[in-house]
């Protein structure tokens, strides 16, 4: 195996390339559609730097595991600790009980070096909610400890194996060993792309360490490799590899297939940079000087605190804040929140304890063993501190006998003394409206079977494969309830998150809702009228933090959002303009909700765009008083 340089600058310059991609994509993702691969450059980069350091001490015969995992222990998990108790402690402050017990559980399982198995089983990375927690970048840090677990040993036997066999041919053995561990590789990237193409929309496979393995093993290939001193290839490699990871930062976005295949781009760009950098410490073209420059090198020097602490910064800001979207001022308070306490996490912790004299008993003990006791300890301690929120289920729900996303439940509602005449059905938007069906339906002398699927506003045609995974069969078997048995009914009643299925918000929806809902709705109204309900505002903050955070001191002013009411005027002009539909506005009830929409002292809804069991019925009752009514001559 040849000699490899000590120290490359270019490759902290790299960093730097990494981190900043994926913090300008965690602060605003349109910024860098694929910056989120810029982890994926620090999995090369990390696969080569573990590699080189292993080969070279296995050929000197000074390989030692635990040796290795000293310098492991030294590096990482100091300032991963203090990030850990930091995000914790403002968690305590911060969080809503049911938010907070979250955070304790990622916590344990990122202390285990398992918080990718963690968030696997909870969402997906891209997923709305996944913004707003604290621990979610750990999941890269946990592949990475598990590759530390695998890989050493699997090469020192590789190693042995290989010196066994081929002891007296050495060029042969060192062919047979670079074979294995292109094999290895591979078939690491065919097995993720197989995984990710015939199980799409599985969250798991994002975080997975076995479709990441083969982006580590790039690394640890591009360290074991021969070099070829050949200046003309060297510079291609330099520049292609430079082209490679620009096309997957901007190319790339959060709807692209990942890792697999794409996770190439990222890759394979690290490792032609690092591959033809090595034996001129970095310089052999102006990228790598560019890489190499001072700034590039301190910023890089303060990666590994840059990414421990800008996420959650970025996550408690957005949770104060209630959008991922942050106004200039406070992406830039971020910003500077995350360079200052990296500076003196890198300054007051990595620097001095990445030197400390320790052996391996003393590191596994009082740097591992003890503080991740005393974590996790605490986090079972917590619950008893901030117990959980006490609000009865007719604050927290819109009913838990309802039929929403099943029909094995009660699903009639207002006067259940009739057999009921009418179908409610629609997405979440409908499902709250329990309530206020059976206040008008009461007052009205009617009822209503309501049947509902989250996430799923039944039009004929609707392409529910656009909807997270676990809302396909729901959403079938509701469109599929709803087309065969609208017709047994004398009315259909439609209620949906309109500003979602018009494709208002950052999610995904049907391209052709519009189109499709005005079909249904011609089609319906020449069999039995159609009454089309207008949905309620939308929470600037979640109504319970917003309680919390008063408490607390906090005010956060935000400009409430138009969507539901531009949502709704769309919706309604189409509604009109359709013979025996009818629009069913709601806004007058709604407005008589208090400020923070309350009634009465009381939270009216259980999150930021559902009314809960008593906001329902109390939009009813207000519906009601106000002289409004849903059918006509009721």
């Amino acid at each position: 195996m040849r000699d490899r340089p000590s120290y490359r600058p270019d490759i902290d310059g790299l960093r730097t390339v990494a981190v900043i991609s994926v913090l300008l994509f965690h602060i605003d993702f349109s910024w860098m559609p694929g910056g989120y691969t810029g982890v994926d450059v620090f999995f090369v980069i990390s696969g080569f730097l573990i590699t080189q350091i292993i080969s070279r001490d296995i050929e000197h015969g000074a390989f030692s595991l635990g040796g290795f995992y000293v310098r492991r222990i030294r590096r990482i998990l100091p300032v991963f600790y203090t990030v850990a108790i930091v995000t914790l402690i403002l968690g305590i402050i911060l969080l809503l009980p049911d938010d907070l017990y979250a955070l304790l559980s990622s916590i344990r399982y990122a202390v285990m070096f398992a918080a990718n198995r963690y968030f696997s089983a909870s969402q997906g990375y891209f997923d709305i909610s996944a913004d707003e927690k604290p621990m979610l970048h750990i999941w890269s840090l946990s592949i990475e400890e598990q590759y530390y677990f695998v890989w050493p040993l699997l090469l020192f036997v590789l190693y042995r194996i290989v010196n066994e066999l081929f002891k007296n041919n050495e060029q042969l053995g060192r062919r047979v060993a670079l074979t294995f561990i292109s094999s290895l590789t591979m078939v690491g990237f065919l097995l993720a792309q197989r995984a990710l193409v015939e199980n799409l929309g599985v969250t798991e496979l994002y975080f997975s360490f076995q479709a990441r393995f083969g982006e580590l093993m790039i690394g640890s290939l591009v360290a074991l490799l021969p070099l070829y001193r050949n200046e003309a290839l060297l510079r291609i490699l330099t520049y292609a590899g430079g082209v490679l990871i620009l096309v997957g930062i901007f190319l790339l976005d959060k709807d692209s297939i990942f890792p697999g295949y794409n996770a190439l781009l990222p890759c394979l760009g690290a490792a032609f940079i690092i591959y033809a950098g090595q034996g001129t410490k970095g310089q052999v073209t102006w990228l790598h000087r560019a890489l190499s420059r001072p700034v590039m090198v301190r910023v890089g020097l303060l990666s590994y605190s840059l990414y421990l602490w800008h996420w959650p910064v970025l996550a408690y800001l957005r949770y104060v804040y209630g959008s991922y979207t942050l106004p200039w001022n406070w992406a830039l308070m971020a910003m500077a929140a995350t360079f200052i306490l990296s500076f003196l996490s890198y300054r007051y912790i990595e620097c001095k304890t990445k030197k400390a004299a320790l052996g391996f008993r003393k590191a596994f003990l009082i740097v591992f063993l003890f503080p991740a006791f005393l974590i996790i300890g605490f986090t079972y301690i917590v619950p008893q501190i901030r117990p959980s929120a006490s609000y009865e289920v007719e604050f927290r729900s819109y009913g838990p006998d309802v039929c929403h996303g099943n029909f094995d439940k009660q699903c009639v509602r207002g006067d259940t003394s009739k057999p009921p005449t009418i179908l409610m059905t629609g997405d979440s938007h409908a499902a709250m409206l329990n309530s206020f069906i059976d206040v008008v339906g009461r007052h009205e002398r009617w009822s209503a079977e309501i049947v509902t699927a989250s996430s799923c506003s039944p039009v004929f045609g609707l392409d529910e494969t656009v909807l997270p995974r676990w809302a396909h069969k729901p959403c079938s078997d509701l469109k599929d309830f709803v087309a065969q048995n609208y017709r047994n009914y004398d009315a259909v009643f439609l209620a949906s998150l309109w500003a979602f299925q018009l494709g208002m918000q950052d999610t995904r929806a049907d391209v052709k809702y519009l189109e499709k809902l005005e079909a249904t709705l011609r089609q319906m109204a020449r069999h039995v009228p159609v009454y089309v309900f207008s949905d309620i505002p939308q929470l600037v903050v979640h109504p319970f933090r917003q309680q919390h955070f008063s408490k607390l001191g906090l005010k956060v002013n935000r400009k409430p959002s138009d969507e539901s009411s531009r949502a709704n005027a769309i919706v309604k002009h189409l509604v009109e303009q359709v013979p025996n539909a009818h629009w069913v506005d709601l806004s007058s009830a709604s407005a008589g909700f208090e400020h923070m929409s309350a009634y009465a002292g009381r939270p009216t809804y259980f999150d930021e765009n559902h009314l809960n069991i008593y906001g329902a019925a109390t939009l009813g009752r207000l519906f009601v008083e106000s002289g409004n009514h849903v059918l006509p001559n009721q």
